[in-house]
């Protein structure tokens, strides 16, 4: 197990390159902290008060930064240089995803509470558009967001508890209401399931059933901030605010394991690489540990 420091402030948002290699790390300090663990591969900087979301594109051009400026900002990664910074939203940038190798989804929002107004959740055609509303008539804040981008395929919670699963080229399809607030979003590789976080619980959709009803995979003993599948697509990590990270087998609905890292009192983030070889995992203490799951 590896451990970075550097942060000041609490990790908000981890995202792994597509090969594996570079480790994205976003939180108060305002700047995008790039790893190749256990190198510091430099600092990006990005968004004056925080970062709160990051995202690699699929094919590892384009890494996408939401912040409390209220701006998106996307990066050319081998060149280091921003080409798209978008004009200040109305809210915070709450969660960002890619639903293509050239499109970005962000959504905005304020975590204490609801917001409204003519749309919340916004597509960003790279590498030179303009934010775009979408045309499913989001106008709740965006409390997660995950995508599917060789899919085109999105889902998204809003802050009045609804949880949509959305093919973005075909007409809307019905929400799921939830019982409790959600704080994160993770669909399977094969984009068969999605976890769900609901309070202390963790849900799992099949959404080649949608919208029928998740069943719940387990309870933490405090509420569930992050969440990461493995390659595989059934195994499931999970994140609490008990510095407890939780490993699913989602086939048998088992727990395999449980663990803390020395990254505060919180987890705050979660990420797994796509070749399955390294996770991570960031805290409230602005650290952030990285360990090899082979």
């Amino acid at each position: 197990m590896l451990t970075l420091d550097g942060l000041v402030g609490p990790v908000a948002a981890l995202a792994f390159s597509a090969d594996g290699e570079t480790l994205a790390v976003g939180g108060s300090s305002g700047g995008v902290h790039l790893w190749q663990p256990p190198t510091d591969a430099g600092e990006l900087a990005a968004h004056a008060g925080g970062v709160t979301a990051v995202a690699f594109s699929p094919d590892g051009r384009f890494l996408a930064s939401g912040g409390v400026d209220r701006k998106v900002q996307v990066w050319d990664v081998r060149e280091r240089r921003p080409v798209v910074v978008t004009s200040p939203q109305l809210h915070s940038i709450s969660a960002a995803t890619f639903v293509g190798p050239g499109t970005a989804l962000f959504g905005i929002g304020e975590r204490p509470g609801p917001v409204s107004r003519p749309a919340t959740l916004f597509l960003l055609d790279l590498p030179h558009g303009k934010p775009r509303p979408t045309s499913f008539g989001v106008v709740n804040g965006i409390r997660a967001l995950a995508g599917l981008p060789d899919r085109r395929v999105a889902a998204w919670a809003t802050d009045n508890r609804l949880l949509r699963v959305q093919e973005l080229t075909r007409p809307p399809q019905p929400a799921v209401p939830l019982k409790h607030d959600c704080r994160a979003l993770a669909f399977s590789p094969d984009g068969r399931r999605l976890a769900v976080t609901s309070d202390w619980d963790v849900l799992v959709f099949d959404v080649t059933r949608w919208p029928e009803r998740g069943t719940t995979l387990g309870r933490h003993q405090g509420v569930v901030s992050a969440l990461a599948f493995g390659p595989d697509g059934r195994t499931l990590y999970s994140g609490d605010w008990k510095n407890a990270v939780r490993v699913w087998d989602v086939d048998r609905q088992t727990e395999r394991a449980s663990f803390s890292w020395p990254v505060g009192n919180r987890v705050t983030a979660l990420a797994v690489s796509p070749d399955g070889l390294r996770a991570a995992v960031g805290g409230d203490s602005g650290t952030v540990a990285v360990w090899d799951l082979d």
